[in-house]
């Protein structure tokens, strides 16, 4: 399996611990990870540039969909943050004909044009859904038996669920913790984990 990789601006940066476990782990899973079709990609806006510009965030968005629709690989995420606001973004240039054929006049100027067929997808969702939870349990060689594990999502894993695809994909909404169970911990809930962080 090969995906066009967009890993966000956090996992090279402040989080970069996020960025070599994903190596390791893909690796392990058999996740081919193209890094070439997405270069130059621009950052998502992270939520904070759409509150000033949301045309802008949502042409930088595009713009990195047409990016992974001419490399033909699906287009996969490890940062919840750009899941979200990816998301979002799709979902308005979808929703309107015109929003879009105005967004592709800007595009044009790099010779590029969204059509919309791309479908952002967090690594989370890769590994429940192209890989499947039995497999993931099967390939675990040190469960992490006796670890009491509670998943935290954050808000834009599971917000809003109606552009995150949750009503064709329901098992997104536990998808955390079917992968705790999968490699042998033991699942705590706890009521914060849809809550926001505070960001």
């Amino acid at each position: 399996m090969k995906y066009a990789f967009y890993p966000g601006c956090v996992s090279r940066g402040a989080c970069p611990e996020l960025f070599a476990s994903t190596l390791e782990v893909c690796a392990k899973l058999g996740i081919e990870l193209d890094f070439e079709p997405l270069r130059g990609a621009s950052c998502t806006g992270s939520g904070i540039l759409q509150e000033k510009n949301l045309r802008l965030g949502d042409m930088l968005n595009a713009r990195t969909f047409a990016m992974a629709e001419n490399s033909g690989l699906p287009l996969l995420t490890i940062c919840s943050t750009c899941q979200g606001v990816m998301s979002q973004a799709n979902e308005r240039l979808k929703a309107d004909d015109k929003y879009l054929s105005d967004i592709n006049v800007d595009l044009s100027e790099e010779n590029l044009e969204y059509k919309g067929s791309a479908d952002p997808r967090h690594l989370l969702w890769v590994i429940i859904e192209d890989i499947g939870l039995d497999k993931l349990k099967s390939m675990v060689v040190r469960p992490l038996s006796g670890f009491k594990i509670a998943p935290f999502y954050g808000c834009y894993l599971v917000r809003p669920s109606s552009a995150l695809g949750f009503d064709d994909t329901p098992e997104r909404r536990e998808s955390l913790e079917g992968v705790i169970q999968a490699v042998g911990a033991e699942l705590v809930d706890f009521p914060g984990k849809t809550l926001c962080c505070g960001f």
